[in-house]
């Protein structure tokens, strides 16, 4: 059997109401070489009715249905579909989002011989339908090491959904079970090793805000975010790499501890305060130092949380308003 170019994740839990269009968006691609790997991770809605009714109605070879038998989580779910690609590429899509129909005709268009990961940009679909260019990122070519720590500074898209990997740059490499940083530490990682990573303009993925998602409904426990830095530190060994390194770890660190303070502060303020004080507790002078040394404005962000978290509730909830109408 012959490979496809791209083997498409796509894992589906509790997006009975979207995930057809999901999957239609991958139908009407351009590039017609993939194949999509849709995978239940025991969603408890009647996504697996309406996913069997419509491959019934519009049968397509391309397409391999996967149920898991219990909940694995996104991270182990995209694992599992990893191992079982057959494509020469690897493309990620979350089943309340879409494609547009160029994106895999548009980044492998932009994948010369050495250039292991595409990335584009993304618009945000909103509850009400309209769109809005989400905020950018810097655009260009990057070697693997340049694009490990201008992501680590926040500076790149961390998502999976909005990229094409070189299986073979990807190698035995999987997704980190940490939850909601589980994109980023998995980029993180390919690009370490990576030759060569570009970002492009067009943006071709279509990001719904979900507010009952695990990134806009839930606050992550201190225990992950914590062992998140320890993933990055053990994956990348920016702690004891040069300056520069160094500095983006810190920033990583600081925005880790930052994002979990702006969820309790969303979805919690009342009752938010211990959990604020672990975050507090863990943006340490001498981190935020490191982050303001490299331009950062999380740093200040950061020394802003722990002089006034009541300010920084107030700033934050403007900035989430206007970016994604939250």
């Amino acid at each position: 059997m012959t490979s496809p170019r791209t083997s498409i994740i796509m894992p589906v839990y509790n997006t009975a109401n979207s995930v057809v269009t999901a999957i239609e968006s991958v139908l009407k691609q351009t590039d017609l070489d993939f194949e999509l790997l849709i995978i239940n991770d025991h969603s408890p809605d009647n996504a697996d009715e309406v996913i069997k009714k419509y491959l019934e109605i519009t049968p397509d070879n391309r397409i391999r249905y996967i149920t898991n038998h219990k909940n694995l989580g996104l991270a182990a779910t995209r694992n599992r579909g990893m191992k079982i690609a057959r494509g020469q590429w690897l493309a990620f899509i979350d089943s309340d989002d879409a494609y547009k129909p160029s994106f895999l005709e548009t980044l492998h268009a932009s994948a010369t011989d050495d250039i292991d990961i595409v990335a584009c940009g993304l618009e945000t679909v909103y509850e009400d339908g309209t769109r809005k260019p989400r905020p950018g990122k810097l655009k260009g070519t990057f070697t693997g090491r340049e694009a490990m720590i201008t992501l680590m500074r926040d500076e790149l898209t961390p998502y999976a959904c909005n990229k094409i990997f070189r299986k073979s740059a990807v190698g035995s490499q999987e997704f980190p079970l940490i939850n909601r940083v589980e994109d980023a530490g998995f980029s993180i990682a390919v690009y370490k090793t990576a030759r060569y990573v570009k970002e492009i303009e067009d943006r071709l993925y279509l990001y719904t805000v979900n507010p009952l998602s695990i990134t806009w409904g839930s606050t992550p426990p201190i225990t992950e975010m914590n062992r998140f830095m320890d993933y990055l530190k053990d994956t990348t060994g920016a702690h004891e790499g040069d300056e520069e390194e160094q500095n983006a770890l810190a920033v990583s660190w600081v925005l880790t501890y930052l994002n979990g303070a702006q969820s309790a502060l969303r979805l919690n303020p009342e009752t938010s305060g211990s959990y604020l004080g672990e975050c507090r507790k863990a943006l340490r002078l001498p981190i935020i130092q490191r982050a303001i040394k490299s331009g950062s404005m999380y740093g200040v962000a950061a020394v802003l949380l722990k002089v006034s978290p009541w300010i920084y509730r107030k700033v934050y909830r403007l900035y989430i308003k206007r970016t994604y109408g939250l």
